[in-house]
C-alpha cells in the first residue's frame, strides 16, 4: 500500500519582519496551508524538517499558533514527525528543553533526534515513554530524524549513513542542512555524502535552506528535496524561482527495489505578495532644500501610478545619483511614511543600486558613480587590508561582503536570529576558528 508523505520545513513561526510591521500570523497561515493540504490529501504522515519556530524563546501567542495547527492533524490521525533546526535550539548538543519538545510532550508531534557519542551516532528506536529516539516505523517505512548537526554536518551524516541498517525496509531520513557550496564550509553536506545516503534511504527530507532544492538520483528522479520556506522569512526570498512551500512524496514499500519512491514534487504555498518598484532619484539628487521630501513625493506618486494591493509589501529600489553632501536620506523613516500614505502592508527602501557623488577623492579613488554598497565595501576592504582577521588574510573581499550584509540586516531591523543565520551560513567564522585551533 502506497504511503503519502507531506514534507514541510522552515515554518519559522514568530518571525518578525520590517520591525514588526508585518504580522507574524503570515507564518501561522503558511503552516495551516500545509496542514490543510495534509488533511485534504489524506496524507499518512507529515514531516517537519526543522525550524518550526524562529527562535528558542517564543511568546505565548506563537506557541498557540503551533498548537492550533497541530491539534486538527492529531484529530485527523495524521502523525507529525519533526526534527529540530538551528533556530529551535539554544545550543547544539546541550539537552535543554525546547518548545518543540513541549509539543511532543503534549502529544502533538513525535520529535526524532540522533545523538552522538564518542563511538558514533545512537540509532535507537523511538520510545513513547521517554519521548526520545532516532527513528520510528510506520506502515512498513522507517523514518530517521537526524536534525541539525552544526559544523560537523558532513562528517556526521556520513557516520549516520554507515550506521543505518542495510535491510530491505524503505528508509526516509529528515535532515536540517543544505549542500556545502550553499551554506558554507563545515556547515553542509558534500555531493559524495548524498551518494552514501542514497544507498541506504529512499527519500531525504531536507530543511534549513529557504529556497527550493531538488537533488536527483543518477536516473534523474528526485530523491532528496528541500521544499523551501512556505512564507518569505526575508523579503528577498520572494525572488526564488519555481514552486516553494511543501513536498508531496509517495512511497510504495511493496514495490520493486528502485521503484519504492513512486512520486516526489514541490507544491506552491500562497504567500504575502512582495512587489518591486524602482525610482530614479537623479532629478532630486542635488537639491539643497527639501530633497528628501521631493524623493518621498516622487516615490508616493510612483506607487499611486500602479497601486499595489493593500496586503502587499513593496521593495523600493532607489536608482540614479544622489549628492550625499546635500541630502540626508533615512530609509527606515521613508519606508514607514510611504507604507502609511499608500495604505499598504509595508515598504522596504533599498539603496544598493543608488550611485552617490561628492566629487571628493577617497584613498586615491573617486566616489563618482559608485553605489552605496560599493562605497561601503571599498572602505571595509581598505580597513581589512591593513588589519585582516586571523585566518581571512586572503579572503578580504568576502569578509567585507559579509560585513555589508550584517550591516544591512541590522539597519533593516531584521533581528538577532537573522544575523545569527547569516553568520552560520557563512564559511568565514569557520575559517577563523580553524586558524585559531592551528596556532
Amino acid at each position: 500500500m502506497a504511503l503519502r508523505i507531506l514534507h514541510g520545513a522552515d515554518l519559522h513561526l514568530g518571525r518578525r519582519r520590517l520591525n514588526g510591521r508585518l504580522p507574524d500570523s503570515d507564518f501561522a497561515a503558511a503552516f495551516e496551508c500545509l496542514a490543510a493540504r495534509a488533511r485534504e490529501w489524506r496524507a499518512d504522515v507529515m514531516l517537519l524538517a526543522g525550524d518550526l519556530f524562529d527562535a528558542p524563546q517564543i511568546p505565548p501567542p506563537v506557541l498557540r499558533q503551533a498548537e492550533q495547527v497541530l491539534r486538527p492533524l492529531k484529530k485527523a490521525r495524521i502523525p507529525v514527525l519533526a526534527i529540530e533546526g538551528n533556530h529551535d535550539r539554544q545550543v547544539l548538543g546541550v539537552p535543554r528543553p525546547t518548545w518543540v519538545r513541549y509539543l511532543a510532550e503534549e502529544g502533538l508531534l513525535t520529535l526524532l533526534a540522533t545523538p552522538f557519542t564518542a563511538e558514533g551516532p545512537l540509532l535507537k528506536p523511538y520510545s513513547a515513554e521517554t519521548l526520545e529516539g532516532a527513528y520510528v516505523e510506520l506502515e512498513g517505512v522507517r523514518f530517521v530524524g537526524a536534525g541539525y548537526l552544526g559544523a560537523g554536518t558532513d562528517r556526521r551524516v556520513a557516520a549516520i549513513a554507515a550506521a543505518l541498517p542495510g535491510d530491505r525496509m524503505p528508509t526516509v531520513m529528515m535532515l536540517h542542512a543544505g549542500p556545502e557550496y550553499f551554506v558554507g564550509e563545515g556547515g553542509g553536506f558534500q555531493h559524495e555524502t548524498l551518494k552514501l545516503l542514497q544507498a541506504k534511504i529512499v527519500y531525504l527530507a531536507l530543511g534549513h535552506i529557504h529556497k527550493p532544492m531538488i537533488h536527483r538520483a543518477e536516473d534523474g528522479r528526485p530523491w532528496a528535496i528541500n521544499p523551501g520556506s512556505p512564507e518569505n522569512c526575508r523579503l528577498d526570498e520572494a525572488d526564488a524561482p519555481g514552486p516553494r512551500g511543501w513536498a508531496e512524496v509517495v512511497i510504495d514499500p511493496d514495490a520493486l527495489p528502485g521503484l519504492v519512491l513512486a512520486d516526489a514534487a514541490i507544491r506552491e504555498c500562497p504567500r504575502r505578495p512582495v512587489l518591486k518598484r524602482e525610482l530614479d532619484v537623479t532629478p532630486f539628487g542635488n537639491k539643497l532644500k527639501a530633497g528628501d521630501e521631493a524623493i518621498a513625493h516622487a516615490a508616493l506618486k510612483l506607487l499611486a501610478s500602479d497601486p499595489p494591493p493593500p496586503e502587499a509589501v513593496v521593495r523600493l529600489y532607489l536608482t540614479g545619483q544622489l549628492n550625499i553632501g546635500r541630502i540626508t536620506l533615512e530609509p527606515l523613516t521613508l519606508a514607514e511614511q510611504l507604507a502609511d500614505a499608500a495604505g499598504i502592508a509595508g515598504v522596504e527602501v533599498n539603496l544598493e543600486k543608488l550611485e552617490l557623488f561628492t566629487g571628493r577623492p577617497a584613498t586615491g579613488r573617486s566616489l563618482e558613480g559608485l553605489t552605496t554598497a560599493q562605497i561601503e565595501r571599498l572602505a571595509l576592504e581598505e580597513m581589512l587590508q591593513e588589519r585582516p582577521p586571523e585566518g581571512l588574510e586572503d579572503r578580504v573581499a568576502e569578509t567585507a561582503e559579509l560585513f555589508v550584509q550584517l550591516k544591512r540586516l541590522v539597519t533593516q531591523r531584521a533581528g538577532g536570529e537573522a544575523v545569527l543565520e547569516a553568520l552560520e551560513t557563512s564559511p568565514l567564522p569557520g575559517a577563523m576558528a580553524r586558524a585559531r585551533r592551528s596556532v
